[in-house]
């Protein structure tokens, strides 16, 4: 009997191990909902629709595995221009008189965002009943700037909030683009500013003092021989001021690039222009852009590296009780066509400008002036030429009054008059070694010495000045520019080659990119 005890109290013992030994081995196992699972990569591909910059039609279907969207390999590459230099082998990319194939160095999709990840290709939502719709790709080639494509009348893009925050706050509706007219390429935008916005900009204009303050508006630009040629005239009757200070210019300025999809830059704005219209003011027919005549040793031409103004963002402040329109005169005209009212003819001398405008502004395409609406419309076409059918005028006002604030953005570092703002130092080093190239420095124009291979140059500036970089001789071809900021208040700006892309075997594509037919239009 004791043998039998002994026995019973060992299988006990065993057992409680076995029960300890298996609580062990359960403490090191984690919950099911804990387990980390290791998922295959993924290599479903996607379907995109790939278009040259700013078109309407003549695109390509691709698919792209996450495997075939190449990362970028180069060290002054930006995330995504490989993609980009890549999908230039599947379809002809624009730029004027550039030799062919043209590379493009970025990519954006139809609502706006830069495309720097291959989960940027994943199709939208915005198909019908939500079903999935493939993603609209365009292709910039390197030197140019995006221009939204037309689609057709009355086409309405919903903008990335990514790109453009709703003004009225995160859960308002985004900022839309409503398509007017292809060329010129105009766009009525809703959604980029508040009736707060607009209320804040006509007080803080009517409160300006000094140069700034409203005064009869004036045409002409810059400085000759010293003198500032801007002048009053007949053919533009408003009163204006500038803001380009206060928080609401300041963010009216800001979601103007951003709805351009131009990196923000001092150097790239002529101001923030807050112009007001009584009964019977208007501006006639003009462009917004420069041309050689405006100053023969200044490339304002976009295509070979220069800068010009490239888009204009007009914001309607107030509802104009009639007239106040912005007309584009060389746009193709509405149908049917309008007359305008008599006693809005009979305001106005026959064979005057105004006469001829109001008429216009019944007859052609014409953007109304409502208020928290804008005009968007381009000075430079997809291929970096000026636009000239860009043209356009104020209506007269008829009735009523009309506020507007205005801002032209341009490609690059803009010309005109010089500002000065806080003093600041700079750094300029000259990072071009292999094979090394001698810097020849400017600024605004003037001759600012050489910087050797490998060395820095250091010297007292001031905010808003800006300098070019060249090769060979001071006249040689830009390779960049800089806008001195108003901080940090010691800068440094590295001078590095130009990127270079090309396309290896691009033979290999054969017939499968489209060719172009030939450019039509002017230069400027």
């Amino acid at each position: 009997m004791k043998m039998w005890r002994t026995i019973f109290k060992s299988l006990l013992i065993a057992l409680a191990h076995r029960q300890l030994f298996v609580a062990a081995r359960l403490s090191l196992v984690q919950p099911a909902d804990t387990f980390s699972v290791v998922k295959e990569p993924n290599t479903s591909p996607v379907s995109f629709v790939l278009f040259d910059n700013g078109a309407s039609s003549g695109g390509v279907d691709v698919s792209l595995t996450p495997l075939e969207f190449r990362p970028d390999d180069g060290e002054h590459d930006e995330r995504g221009a490989a993609f980009a230099v890549d999908m230039s082998r599947r379809i002809s990319v624009s730029k004027y008189k550039a030799p062919k194939p043209v590379i493009a160095t970025k990519a954006y999709r139809e609502d706006g965002e830069r495309i720097r990840s291959f989960e940027q290709l994943a199709p939208s939502n915005d198909g019908v009943d939500g079903e999935p719709q493939p993603r609209r790709v365009y292709l910039v080639a390197d030197g140019l700037e995006f221009v939204w494509p037309f689609i057709s009348v009355g086409h309405n893009q919903t903008i990335s909030r990514k790109v453009v925050q709703p003004a009225a706050g995160e859960d308002a509706h985004p900022v839309v683009l409503e398509s007017m007219s292809e060329r010129p390429r105009v766009f009525r935008v809703h959604g980029l500013f508040t009736a707060e916005d607009a209320n804040t900009l006509i007080k803080n204009a009517q409160e300006l003092k000094g140069p700034r303050g409203l005064k009869p508006s004036t045409v002409g630009s810059g400085k000759v021989n010293g003198k500032d040629v801007a002048h009053t005239d007949p053919g533009r009757t408003s009163h204006n001021a500038w803001d380009g200070e206060s928080p609401a210019a300041r963010s009216m300025i800001t979601r103007s690039f951003e709805l351009t999809t131009i990196d923000e830059d001092p150097g790239k704005i002529d101001g923030l222009q807050i112009v007001r219209y009584i009964d019977g003011q208007g501006y006639n027919t003009h462009p917004d852009f420069f041309t050689p005549r405006d100053d023969g040793d200044f490339d304002f031409k976009p295509y070979t590296g220069g800068s010009n103004r490239f888009a204009t963002v007009f914001m309607y402040l107030n509802d104009v009780s009639e007239g106040g329109y912005t007309v584009f005169p060389r746009a193709p005209g509405v149908i049917p066509e309008r007359e305008p009212p008599q006693h809005a003819k009979d305001m106005f001398e026959p064979h005057t400008w105004q006469h001829n405008v109001i008429q216009q502004c019944y007859k052609q395409l014409a953007v109304p002036a409502q208020l928290g609406t804008a005009a968007l419309f381009y000075s430079v076409s997809p291929d970096g030429r000026m636009d000239p059918s860009s043209h356009h005028a104020a209506c007269p006002v008829t009735n009523g009054t009309k506020w507007g604030a205005n801002i032209w953005i341009w490609n690059r570092q803009r010309y005109g008059d010089i500002q000065t703002g806080i003093g600041r130092s700079l750094e300029v080093v000259n990072a071009v070694t292999d094979p090394p190239e001698t810097i020849y420095l400017s600024w605004e124009g003037h001759e600012n010495g050489v910087i050797h291979p490998g060395q820095t140059s250091k010297m007292n500036s001031f905010e808003y000045h800006r300098f070019n970089a060249k090769f060979n001789s001071f006249h040689g071809k830009l390779i960049e520019s800089y806008t001195v900021r108003g901080n940090p208040p010691t800068q440094q700006w590295i001078v590095r080659r130009p990127k270079v892309y090309s396309i290896e075997d691009f033979h290999e594509s054969g017939g499968d990119y489209l060719v172009a037919d030939d450019d039509e239009g002017e230069e400027f």
